[in-house]
């Protein structure tokens, strides 16, 4: 079973920042990287960066 990048990028911000708790978690059903940075922007310009840098690691590692 595969996991969405949500789920990915979740596991991820609990992993390097579990300090954030909820701040940088989305719903596990996304699937696209725009999405995941489009929502957590939303809560703040410093959050956004932070999901870019996770999203970039992600991307690495696939």
């Amino acid at each position: 079973m595969t996991s969405t990048l949500a789920e990915r990028y979740n596991r991820e911000a609990t992993r390097l920042m579990p300090h954030m708790g909820s701040d940088l978690q989305v719903d596990p059903a996304i699937n696209t990287a725009s999405e995941v940075d489009e929502i957590v922007f939303r809560r703040s310009e410093y959050l956004g960066g932070l999901a870019a840098v996770l999203l970039a690691l992600i991307a690495r590692d696939d």
